[in-house]
């Protein structure tokens, strides 16, 4: 079991290399180096000590057997000789001893950083499905042996990351397994960066210092106790050392457990904090405040006490540890009955050191198999989260595209696919030709398979069967850092960040346009007041979600101008309109269409009527059941009448 969880360990380490500032390696080396200088020297010091008090008390010397006993009986048997020498040798291991911390202190704080970045780079590498999969296992609140959450003995965390759906939360009654149960997946994820890295790290650290530091002190107490004739401590001590842990160890497992309580309870409290932050003002028009305030605080006493169940637990472990170090004179007494002969003042002095310090050590060197079983469940988490598969994943020979041949062809050849977890498949054998630099809606009631279509075109997700082209080569042939640009996004889903507008427009794009083409893709989108140099709102203006400072019209075609910048070759939108005024709609569909610039334009909208297009496109049931212009649909097809009717009824419909 070591050799397993060692193993593990090192694997997190070497996973960390890549984003460690400087040699991993020789920072753990000479972390190692010094931790080995201190459990030496510590010790020595016990025969050290144990001479100078058997010479200061006049006494026989006998202290100064084993096998320090030579070098001890060279120095002069002058009191304040002595006295300095035990001085200078305490200090001697203090001062190791701090520098062993200060080395080990520092090690921790970079690796942190290390692993909190590789975390990020796995996660962001990830598709979100696969990540908050990874959430999902972690907050199941029964879960099998081998797949509990990461818990975590600290308090306090930062913000946690967003509900997908714009605007916010849910009302705070569905809290249940439903909507909170997502954030609280997302939760998991963050805690598990921003927070789980540093325990794992420091439990590496530590581990890596304390151990050999460890083993040099048991290595020379060992060789001492046996030169000296005082076997019966080294046996004696060992002997209390496993009563002690098999009295303890029913005590760390209940650590384990306490553990992951304490991580579920956080997880449910940051997870419905998020929600409420997110729909204050809606919790206000609902009147529903209170309520917020009664679940919170539900949430919050549950977790109190599930702190108090880790604060029990850990205090019951060290209780059971205490007791027996107390117990450390009695071994001392009893040794010497056992060894049969008189021990003078100096020997006994050096038993007194002796015994506490190996119960010490033996504790350390315990307090690894002890933190391997409490923080497995961190490690494990940690471990999943490393190893989370890139998305989209890589073809064994992939396509590099020609970037100015790109015409923008997109074919859907048999689709099928399937969601994990969905008993049948969203879309089961579409095909759909869009010619290149055509405009294309796609329409049908909700859960039709509409977006899944756009999941695949973009390789978020990859069907089951069938295949997805560009210009006749299937998209999971593509490297996948030219999706990008090849293909243009705007989602329902799609949020800007809180950056300048000049941030904004530019990520992702290598190079950065200057600022006159920022000023004049602004204007192409209606957003003149943007692009200003003087006055109102300009580049450097800050994009503010709470209170919002951009209207939901304004940030939809802020979005829409990053992906004109983008330039790709075709453009993805899924729902652009959705939660608009029929008005701001019908204008932000009429930008697009007018900024299509020849480009492929493959449209999911619930208001086929306001989008120009050259043709639509009609699903039922993931299966496509007509295809035609508006003009032809709206005569032959009644699914596509029956969506004109449900748009045309007002703007709330447009967001269905």
């Amino acid at each position: 079991m070591y050799g397993i969880d060692v193993r593990r360990l090192l694997s997190l380490v070497r996973s960390a290399r890549r984003s460690f500032r400087g040699s991993l390696e020789l920072r753990l080396g000479i972390a190692v180096v010094a931790a080995v200088g201190a459990g030496a020297t510590a010790g020595m010091l016990p025969s050290v000590i144990g001479h100078a008090v058997a010479t200061i008390a006049g006494g026989p010397t006998s202290a100064a057997s084993g096998a320090l006993g030579a070098l001890l009986r060279a120095l002069p048997p002058h009191r304040a000789v002595l006295f300095v020498v035990t001085a200078l040798a305490t200090a001697i291991v203090v001062a190791i001893g701090v520098l062993t911390t200060k080395l080990s202190s520092s090690l921790s704080g970079d690796l942190t950083a290390a692993m909190r970045i590789e975390l990020m780079r796995s996660v962001v590498a990830s598709s979100a499905r696969a990540a908050f999969a990874a959430g999902a296992v972690l907050t199941q609140p029964e879960r099998p042996s081998g797949m509990d959450g990461p818990p975590s003995p600290r308090s306090g965390a930062p913000g946690q990351p967003g509900n997908p759906r714009p605007g916010g939360a849910v009302p705070p009654g569905a809290t249940a397994a439903g909507s909170n149960l997502e954030v609280q997946r997302a939760s998991v994820v963050q805690l598990a960066v921003s927070r789980e890295a540093g325990l794992v790290s420091d439990f590496i650290v530590s581990v890596a210092t304390s151990l050999p530091q460890a083993l040099a002190t048991l290595t020379l107490l060992t060789i001492e106790l046996l030169s000296g004739g005082a076997w019966a401590v080294l046996v004696g001590g060992g002997g209390l050392f496993l009563a002690s842990r098999i009295l303890s160890d029913r005590a760390s497992r209940g650590i384990s457990d306490a553990r992951k309580e304490l991580h579920a309870a956080d997880a449910a409290v940051f997870g419905n904090l998020q929600e409420t932050l997110g729909a204050l003002e809606d919790l206000r028009l609902w009147g529903a405040r209170e309520q917020a305030v009664a679940e919170f605080a539900r949430r919050s006493h549950a977790c109190a006490e599930a702190r108090r169940g880790f604060a029990v637990a850990m205090a019951s472990a060290g209780q059971v540890r205490s007791v027996f170090t107390a117990m450390s004179p009695l071994l001392v007494v009893l040794a010497l009955e056992v060894g049969g002969r008189t021990f003078d003042p100096g020997e006994v002095a050096k038993l007194m050191l002796y015994v506490p310090l190996l119960l010490g050590r033996l504790e350390v060197l315990d307090g690894v198999r002890q933190g391997l079983i409490e923080r497995g469940p961190v490690l494990d988490a940690t471990g999943e989260l490393l190893a989370l598969e890139a998305s989209p994943s890589r073809s064994t020979n992939p396509v590099a595209i020609d970037m100015t041949k790109v015409n923008g062809e997109l074919t859907f050849e048999e689709v099928r696919f399937t969601p994990p977890g969905a008993a049948r498949p969203v879309l089961d054998g579409v095909s759909l030709q869009v010619p290149a630099g055509a405009v294309v809606g796609i329409c049908g009631a909700s859960g039709c398979g509409k977006s899944t279509l756009l999941r695949l075109a973009l390789r978020l997700d990859d069907p089951d069967a069938g295949r997805v082209l560009l210009d006749g080569v299937d998209v999971k042939a593509i490297a996948p850092e030219q999706l990008p640009r090849l293909f243009g996004v705007l989602r329902q889903t799609s949020q800007s960040l809180e950056r300048s507008v000049r941030e904004n427009l530019a990520i992702g794009l290598d190079p950065v346009p200057d600022d006159e083409v920022l000023r004049g893709v602004l204007r192409l989108v209606d957003l003149e007041s943007l692009s200003e140099r003087e006055g109102g709102r300009g580049l450097d203006t800050a994009v503010r979600r709470q209170p919002p400072n951009f209207s939901g019209g304004e940030t939809r075609r802020l979005l829409l101008a990053r992906m004109m910048l983008a330039g790709a070759p075709v453009n993805v939108l899924d729902e652009p309109e959705a939660g608009l005024p029929s008005a701001t709609a019908e204008q932000l569909l009429e930008t697009l269409v007018r900024g299509a610039g020849g480009r492929t334009h493959l449209v999911v909208t619930h208001a086929p009527h306001l989008l120009r297009s050259d043709f639509n496109v009609v699903l039922r049931e993931g299966k496509v059941i007509a295809e035609g212009t508006h003009a032809e649909l709206s005569a032959t097809c009644e699914d596509y009448r029956a969506l004109l009717a449900d748009a045309l009824r007002g703007p709330d419909a447009l967001g269905g």
